[in-house]
């Protein structure tokens, strides 16, 4: 199971398994803002759960509830790298490993500490060396990839302006992180 081995300067995250009993109204309220933005559509729970049902939970894989206090900042997918939407060639790599991450809210401001804090946490597990993502819809200047960019993801060859593959090592992250002090000394984004 995933766990948080770093925290950011004032520790109060937390990360917890979704619990399909609980955890039905934030998980679909979550889906709904990323795959109709601010239209009051519904989302629908045909399908959702019986993927999690079938979802590999062997050591970190899983789909998790990341938060500060009570309050949900995103929904964190980690998964085998084989079951990312990227070409065979990014996902044959010893170590690699695949997440989808989506926000409850794009702008809460402890999303760039709370996001690199889980993946210096992942990394911890010094069987992953390389962790992959995808992003749908991008265009310039998204949030998401902002976000992604300043924690350490570099975006892979072969992408289209609708559909782009990132990935992070730990040389990436560690970068992303001196130049983030270069900027910022007081930044808490040194998870």
């Amino acid at each position: 199971m995933f766990s948080l081995t770093k925290h950011p300067a004032n520790g109060t995250l937390s990360v917890r398994p979704v619990n399909k009993d609980t955890d039905r109204s934030v998980v679909r309220e979550i889906f709904r803002r990323e795959f109709y933005g601010n239209t009051r559509t519904q989302y629908p729970d045909e399908g959702l759960w019986e993927i999690y049902d079938r979802m590999d939970t062997g050591g970190a894989f899983g789909a998790y509830l990341v938060s500060q206090y009570n309050h949900i900042l995103f929904l964190l997918e980690v998964h085998p790298a084989v079951q990312m939407d990227l070409r065979s060639e990014y996902l044959s790599a010893p170590g690699t490993i695949g997440i989808y991450c989506f926000y409850h809210n794009f702008q809460e401001t402890l999303n760039l500490p709370a996001f690199r804090a889980c993946i210096v946490s992942l990394f911890s597990d010094p069987s992953i060396g390389c962790i992959l993502t995808t992003l749908n819809h991008i265009g310039p200047g998204d949030p998401r990839s902002i976000l992604l960019e300043k924690t350490g993801f570099r975006r892979l060859s072969g992408n289209t302006d609708r559909n782009a593959g990132y990935s992070c090592t730990r040389d990436s992250y560690h970068q992303a992180g001196l130049l983030a002090a270069a900027f910022d000394e007081g930044s808490p984004v040194h998870a």
